[in-house]
């Protein structure tokens, strides 16, 4: 759970200060990591990148992860285990909370340019958000000559993502709106904004930054009310529990299987068969876990 709802003083000069000093513990994660990444990387390290909220804007403290993007020369046998020092060594050092949610991604400069390889962790979907607004930290900027992911690659990742995450146990929980809200606007927030912004990439061909998606799904989407309470709770908070249940149970399993039923066919499409199939699964699941 994030640190407690930041008050609504009417956008008042000190509601501004507030959410600039919580932008600043973010950008001091992203200072902190980068700086144990050169000791950890040395030579090998040759660039950082802020992703996410921190980069293209709409960091909300309650809720947004802390994205990362560290680019070697090569990738050595042991990145993985690299890459999870450097996490550890920067939630200890940080002396911050915000640390905790550091996501740290990883790839070559080929794998930036033209699509990571098996040792890399670099998803079409963030390489995206990397060529389109990765801020560099350190070291040389080399995207230039890229080749942004197709949005077909884009859609079956993120269904292939959809098989992996949305097991059964997950599933279960969305029926439980009660403790979808007791464990805080992060947790109620992501459960309502994965669907809706896998939606949106798949209408657009771009990244779902939880604005854009939000604003899109809002005018388009069969559940719009639960992008407009998922917003106000990523920034505000969850101030008024009952009619956070309410929304959630009245809109939550509606927009996963508006999601399931937008997806699959498009997967089937890109010749992805048996990933259609396991949503089409997924999609049984959830409406068999109803109470």
């Amino acid at each position: 759970m994030g640190p407690d709802p930041v008050p609504d003083d009417g956008g008042s000069c000190e509601g501004a200060r507030m959410a600039g000093e919580d932008r600043e513990g973010g950008e001091q994660v992203l200072r902190t990591a980068t700086a144990v990444a050169r000791e950890v990387l040395g030579d090998r390290l040759s660039a950082a990148f802020a992703l996410g909220s921190l980069a293209h804007g709409g960091f909300a403290p309650l809720a947004s992860d802390i994205d990362l993007a560290l680019v070697l020369d090569s990738l050595p046998d042991d990145v993985g285990a690299r890459v999870a020092a450097i996490r550890r060594a920067t939630v200890e050092r940080a002396g911050n909370p915000l640390a905790e949610r550091l996501s740290v991604f990883w790839s070559d400069w080929h794998g930036v340019r033209h699509g990571a390889g098996p040792c890399s962790r670099l998803p079409a979907v963030d390489r995206l958000d990397l060529l389109d607004d990765g801020r560099l930290l350190y070291g040389v900027d080399e995207r230039g000559d890229a080749t942004r992911p197709a949005p077909t690659t884009l859609v079956v990742e993120a269904a292939q993502f959809a098989v992996e995450r949305f097991d059964r146990a997950y599933l279960a929980a969305l029926h439980r709106t009660e403790e979808q809200v007791a464990a805080g606007p992060r947790v109620a927030s992501k459960a309502a904004m994965f669907p809706i912004r896998f939606l949106y990439t798949l209408a657009s061909g771009r990244m779902g930054h939880n604005g854009a998606a939000a604003t899109w799904y809002g005018r388009h989407g069969a559940h719009a009310p639960l992008a407009h309470a998922a917003m106000r709770w990523r920034e505000s908070g969850i101030d008024d529990a009952a009619a956070a249940v309410r929304d959630l149970r009245a809109h939550l399993v509606g927009v996963y299987v508006e999601f399931f039923d937008a997806y699959a066919p498009a997967v089937a499409a890109a010749g992805e068969g048996p990933v259609a199939d396991a949503l089409l699964g997924r999609r049984a699941e959830l409406l068999s876990a109803a109470p």
